[in-house]
């Protein structure tokens, strides 16, 4: 009987393993132009990516970040408008822990900004967070060029998580930081 019941648990623990490896399976892919950068991740860190091979857009933003961030994952499309934004992308992904970071991208059309969009360029400006809804929003910090918001949060912590934050940030600053 025993050694029925050790059967039967050791049957339940393989299949549980094997359920926790999948992943992401579930979530649909959206034909969305983020979708479309995200699906070319595995050709873009291959290959060299630079600054000048790509628009000057938040597509273009995140093919630069997928090819030498080694940002992962499939994006979602975010509620831009509630911050001011033309467009905003959210990535999810593991680095030296599961599922530990999450990278919200946001484009703003610096030419026309609402008054809810210069309220928080103003506040990550001058503090690196902002506030909606009553929630402090850290972690976030503009492009160079102020047309990109970045808000990056890591649950992991060790010197190889904030070396790479800290590289994140910096290519995410300095793109077309000229443009």
């Amino acid at each position: 009987m025993k050694k029925i019941w050790i059967v039967a648990v050791a049957a339940v623990a393989a299949v549980s393993l094997t359920a926790c490896g999948v992943g992401d399976v579930g979530n649909a892919v959206s034909s969305s132009p983020a979708s479309q950068v995200a699906s070319g991740a595995a050709s873009a860190q291959t290959s060299s990516v630079t600054e000048s091979s790509v628009p000057n857009s938040l597509a273009g933003l995140q093919k630069y970040l997928i090819a030498n961030a080694f940002v992962t994952g499939s994006p979602t499309t975010m509620r831009a408008d509630m911050i001011g934004a033309k467009t905003g992308v959210r990535y999810q992904y593991s680095r030296n822990g599961k599922n530990n970071i999450t990278l919200e991208l946001y484009e703003y059309d610096i030419a026309n900004l609402n008054e809810k969009a210069q309220k928080i360029i103003s506040s990550v400006k001058s503090s690196g967070n902002f506030t909606l809804f009553g929630q402090t929003i850290s972690g976030a910090k503009l492009s160079q060029s102020g047309k990109y918001l970045m808000i990056y949060k890591d649950t992991a912590s060790g010197d190889a998580n904030r070396a790479y934050a800290a590289s994140t940030e910096k290519l995410f600053e300095d793109f077309k930081a000229n443009a």
